[in-house]
């Protein structure tokens, strides 16, 4: 009974409940602190925080029913563009107020996309029509995307609790950091069954192919350079031969002025 108990984290089902549950009490809580007037610096925007958890609260509705399991690729494809528009209001939040927690909530937008592009649009004709098996980012394991989120959970969560003042945006900074671990473990545990049941699991990310194309590159512009060079070398020497002549010319010149005198 007690291994039942601690395998709830490899229920996809569990994971999905818990996560409505986190939303729901994270909209609640943010809304509260915008009634009593407080103020952290979780996200940008408290608008736009509730924004992205309202609709991504939508789309675990919606995969609790049949009509969401029977289009849950069409509601992938939905959750991919959301998490792409989130990178471009992080970037755009870290332009406009450049800190240790901007930086953080883009890199774990930019992760989060990369996760969910290269999970979700497996078993779908994306995958396929855009060779996306060749992409470089199939180098990375289920493991390592998984916990790199969890350290990046855990780095922005403490940035948050030490410029976090009220006790509602601590409770809200823990349930932020609770729904990024759970989410991330929704996506671990789909691309898990991908590679259990070998969906398009045999990929090959082609890191070692740009290498080689950028050598291959840098070479050709360092013979190119080394070309240049060798020319230039080359036009300086005659340059220096035609300035000597010149000079044994004028010297001939003088030389034989100086005969004629004589």
């Amino acid at each position: 009974m007690s291994e039942k108990k601690c395998k709830w984290y490899e229920n996809g089902n569990v994971i999905t409940t818990i996560l409505i549950f986190t939303i729901l009490a994270a909209i609640v809580c943010s809304q509260s602190m915008i009634g009593g007037g407080g103020s952290f610096s979780i996200f940008s925007s408290v608008l736009n925080h509730n924004a992205l958890y309202f609709i991504v609260l939508v789309y675990f509705v919606l995969l609790k029913t049949k009509w969401g399991k029977k289009y849950f690729d069409y509601l992938n494809v939905f959750l991919v563009a959301l998490y792409f528009v989130s990178i471009i209001t992080s970037l755009l939040t870290l332009i406009q107020s450049f800190s240790l927690n901007t930086i953080l909530e883009f890199l774990m937008s930019v992760l989060l996309f990369v996760y969910l592009f290269h999970t979700m649009f497996r078993d779908t004709r994306i995958w396929k029509e855009y060779s996306l098996s060749n992409s470089p980012f199939n180098e990375i394991t289920n493991d390592m995307f998984y916990y790199t989120i969890c350290v990046l959970v855990v780095v922005e969560l403490v940035v948050s609790l030490i410029f976090t003042v009220a006790v509602a945006g601590v409770f809200l900074s823990i349930l932020d950091a609770f729904y990024l671990l759970l989410f991330g473990r929704y996506i671990y545990l789909y691309r898990d069954y991908l590679d259990s049941h070998e969906i398009d699991s045999h990929n090959k990310g082609n890191f070692d192919d740009i290498k080689e194309s950028i050598s291959q590159q840098v070479d050709e512009i360092k013979d190119k350079v080394d070309e240049v060079l060798d020319h230039t070398k080359i036009d300086d020497t005659i340059v220096d031969t035609v300035k000597k002549i010149k000079k044994e010319v004028v010297k001939d010149k003088e030389n034989h002025k100086k005969g004629e005198n004589s």
